[in-house]
């Protein structure tokens, strides 16, 4: 047994909901795809994970050539905030009180 481990524990905001109900079916399981592989700790070629910046509060992980996953990592616990465009990811720059 690895000492790795299993799944992380996630929860998933209201705005991620709704994006995720209007992303159409493929996009929802290319989605899907990236959402376990951010909770069972795996690394997958092309799914660059990085902070947003200027503050660096959100990370986003890449999930397809458009989309972008929007999460944060709190006490081992993962937060996903919302999925978007790459040309929207500005939105999550800042820290939001």
């Amino acid at each position: 047994m690895s000492g790795k481990p299993p799944f992380r524990t996630a929860r998933f905001s209201e705005r991620w909901k709704r994006s995720y109900v209007a992303l159409s079916a493929e996009r929802q399981r290319s989605c899907d795809t990236a959402v376990m592989a951010l909770i069972k700790g795996e690394a997958a070629a092309g799914r660059r994970i990085k902070p947003i910046h200027p503050d660096k509060y959100y990370l986003e992980a890449r999930v397809n050539k458009g989309d972008r996953i929007v999460f944060r990592e709190e006490a081992g616990e993962l937060l996903f905030i919302d999925v978007i465009g790459h040309d929207l990811i500005d939105r999550y720059g800042r820290k939001r009180g």
